[in-house]
């Protein structure tokens, strides 16, 4: 059996190297050679107790890309590759055969639900150098002409084009707000706008470089929560009408985001997406009263996926030149904290860690 190196949380804000073993490879699996992976709640994940929701203890990435370097033949058949390739990786691992599946609504499949299968089947464990694809695994073919950067985008974009377009309706004539300029909250942006949007986009004072980089993805305006008032300066920008879709591209958990969400929407049809898990409290009489719409969302259809690589390939978007840091498999840990914020990550906007890049 091969090993590969891969970089292990061991502790909260600690993560060392490790050699692990990889399957070894039959005729229908394949072997890639991970060459970028982005960051996706990682630096929640490493700062605090406690695994998160990957079965893969320690490992959490899922925004990968990387190059087949080996595969089985009927892996290559089933999945229309070759070896040498450029693929980029969804997270789920579905059963090919439900409903769900048969849409490419994989997220839905009970084998992948995170939320509700208590053994969920997810690819995660991006931060190594090389990666094992089992039968299963759901992937895009990128034009080689795309760098693993930008094809690690695949995941937050098509999340956006989910997000923004797909659920929020976003379409000429109408307004969208995108509460969080981080990885999906960028990817609702450029979503939102390609649809044909006004697109406003929030953040906190500590968010500069993501706000400048939501205005160059298109966004109208864009607002400092901290230093101007949510509601407010939203319904001045609207002229008192409100928003017709705001998307929560936050952690999902902060009462006051959700509720400040609902007060900006128009009368009659306006829409919230969130993921929203536990929340303390939030006015279902102000949803009412707005005869809003509350839609709850996760994750991404594989056509949006599909839909974010078309965009990110159209070279019409600063994609490339947005990531903004770039770490060795060895400096994984500064990766996370940087995409928090921290260390040299004040500036951060997207993050990537290319496993295979000399330290």
């Amino acid at each position: 059996m091969e090993t590969t190196l891969a970089a292990v949380k061991v502790a909260p804000r600690t993560a060392e190297i490790q050699e692990i073993d990889v399957p070894d490879i039959d005729y229908n699996s394949a072997l890639m050679r991970v060459e970028a992976a982005g960051m996706c709640g990682s630096y929640g994940y490493f700062t605090r107790e406690g695994g998160g929701r990957s079965p893969v203890p320690g490992m959490n990435a899922h925004e990968n890309a990387g190059v087949i370097v080996k595969a089985g033949q009927g892996f290559l058949d089933r999945h229309g590759v070759e070896e040498g390739e450029l693929v980029a990786l969804e997270e789920y691992l579905p059963c090919g055969h439900c409903e769900w599946c048969r849409i490419g609504e994989f997220r839905h499949c009970w084998l992948t639900d995170t939320h509700n299968n208590p053994n969920p089947s997810r690819l995660d464990g991006g931060f190594r150098q090389y990666l094992y694809l089992p039968p299963n695994v759901v992937l895009h073919k990128v034009p080689q002409t795309m760098t693993p950067d930008e094809a690690a985008l695949a995941l937050p974009v098509g999340n956006g084009v989910q997000w923004a377009v797909r659920e929020g309706e976003a379409a000429p004539g109408k307004t969208v707000v995108v509460q969080g300029p981080g990885s999906k909250g960028l990817g609702a942006t450029l979503a939102a706008k390609k649809a044909g949007a006004t697109v406003i986009v929030t953040g906190l004072s500590k968010d500069g470089a993501r706000l400048e980089a939501a205005r160059r993805l298109g966004a109208d305006h864009t607002i400092d929560v901290q230093t101007n008032d949510f509601v407010e300066t939203i319904m001045d920008i609207t002229s008192g009408r409100g928003a017709d879709a705001v998307v929560d591209c936050t952690t999902g958990r902060i009462p006051v985001i959700f509720n400040q969400a609902i007060e900006v929407l128009v009368r009659r049809g306006g829409i919230v997406v969130t993921q929203a898990y536990e929340l303390e409290s939030f006015s279902l009489e102000l949803l009412t009263g707005k005869y809003g719409q509350l839609r709850a969302c996760r994750g991404h259809s594989y056509a949006s996926v599909a839909m974010g690589l078309e965009m990110i390939a159209s070279g019409d978007y600063p994609l490339k030149e947005m990531v903004t840091h770039n770490f060795p498999l060895e400096l994984t840990g500064e990766a996370c904290l940087a995409s928090g914020g921290e260390g040299n990550g004040a500036d951060a906007v997207w993050v990537m860690v290319n496993p295979n890049m000399a330290a």
